[in-house]
């Protein structure tokens, strides 16, 4: 009687173990792709710029697509795009600038780029890894560059032009 007793409390053990092993198993972490870059496609109309970002790894396609297009602006704001006529970041004080102005970029990073928006194609990819749940996309969009820079003035992010 005492061995069986032994042997249910080991089998409730493995079979507790093996059901949380597979519940984390179901839910992987997601990685940070390091290869995504965003690029500067094209800027063909004064303060219209086409930007391609592509985002980590997430498992909802909407966070893809948000992560994705707020990587290309971050470029746009703090790097610029070498060999293009935007060559040169928009705010050359560097990322510090959004501790500086918290809550701004809190609300800007949260929805408010979104408005500066005008169209947007996304494609999907899923993850390279087949026992991941999950989805990275590359959004390009066109993005309204003099009413982002007017308002980044108007918060005094940015000097006017010439000031």
């Amino acid at each position: 009687m005492k061995n069986i007793y032994l042997l249910s409390i080991l089998v409730t053990i493995l079979v507790t173990s093996c059901r949380s092993g597979l519940q984390s198993s179901e839910l992987p972490e997601l990685s940070v792709n390091p290869y995504s870059t965003s690029q500067l496609i094209e800027h063909d109309t004064q303060g219209i710029v086409t930007l391609l970002g592509s985002s980590d790894e997430f498992r909802v396609k909407q966070d893809a697509i948000d992560n994705a297009q707020k990587k290309a602006i971050r470029h746009l704001l703090y790097i610029g795009f070498p060999g293009t006529d935007m060559k040169n970041p928009m705010i050359k004080k560097g990322k510090r600038v959004e501790t500086e102005n918290k809550a701004f970029f809190d609300q800007f990073y949260k929805s408010g780029y979104k408005q500066y928006i005008t169209s947007n194609q996304v494609e999907y990819f899923d993850c390279e890894d087949a026992t991941k749940q999950c989805i990275t996309a590359a959004s390009t969009f066109k993005l309204n560059y003099n009413l982002l820079r007017r308002d980044l003035e108007r918060n005094k992010i940015l000097n006017k032009i010439g000031f």
